[in-house]
């Protein structure tokens, strides 16, 4: 719909990737919450894949503005090959959580759009809930995973009173359904997305024929990752560089 112009004009773009895996001040100073081992936190974990989305949807982003918050600084001691990062503790020792547990940021993107992405991991509410909403001179869509076979669609007409977003559900006439279910409404689930994934991956291998995304895709990602970082650092707007050496 993007493509064929049926939202007008792009204006803005909202994305976010909530989940609250770490929202328990109990769950247990796994590699996740240390720079030592992982690097970034929410940054590199949902963030990522938040910037990955707004990539697709809006286009390329040309500079950010970034924000970080580390909302729960101490967490008990873990136990070596044990458990998760879904696992908890109580009444032992505690230590430093060394990375960030939320990022806000302003994006303006080379096509003009202005935008903001959210991540957070230690959010109450939120389960999983990567979603972007995209705003038009003609119309607007929403999605959510936490309900992935739906999308809301506004287009506005002359009739005030019939105004607001339609649901529109999952159903044969959209891309792969049919090989899953016969019928609308039968939603996919997430293995069905990874199946997807693969058959377009081997695809890509057997035709010799570079897919996206790839890892200029990913890179692109990296490259603004590394804008936010230095825009902590700065306190200031930074251009997206690139990383290619």
């Amino acid at each position: 719909m993007i493509e064929k112009g049926d939202l007008g004009a792009l204006t803005h773009y909202h994305g976010r990737f909530f989940a609250g895996y770490a929202s328990n001040p109990g769950a247990v100073l796994s590699w996740r919450f240390q720079r030592e081992y992982a690097g970034l936190g929410t940054l590199g974990d949902l963030m990522s894949h938040a910037v990955d989305m707004a990539h697709l949807i809006a286009g390329p982003i040309a500079r950010v503005v970034g924000d970080r918050e580390t909302f729960i600084r101490k967490r008990p001691l873990s136990t070596p090959g044990v458990g998760t990062h879904f696992s908890t503790s109580t009444g032992g020792p505690m230590g430093d959580v060394t990375n960030e547990d939320y990022v806000g940021v302003l994006v303006r993107f080379q096509n003009g759009v202005h935008g903001t992405l959210e991540a957070c991991r230690v959010i109450q509410g939120p389960k999983c809930q990567m979603a972007f909403e995209v705003h038009g001179t003609e119309g607007a869509i929403g999605w959510d995973f936490e309900r992935m076979n739906e999308i809301n669609l506004y287009r506005p007409n002359e009739d005030s009173s019939r105004g607001g977003y339609t649901r529109i559900i999952s159903g044969p006439d959209h891309p792969f359904h049919s090989h899953f279910n016969p019928g609308p409404g039968i939603g996919l689930g997430y293995e069905d997305l990874k199946i997807i994934e693969a058959y377009q991956f081997l695809q890509s291998v057997a035709s010799g024929k570079q897919g996206e995304p790839g890892f200029s895709e990913a890179l692109a990602v990296a490259e603004v990752l590394a804008a936010i970082e230095r825009s902590w650092e700065k306190e200031r707007w930074e251009e997206i560089e690139s990383l290619r050496k």
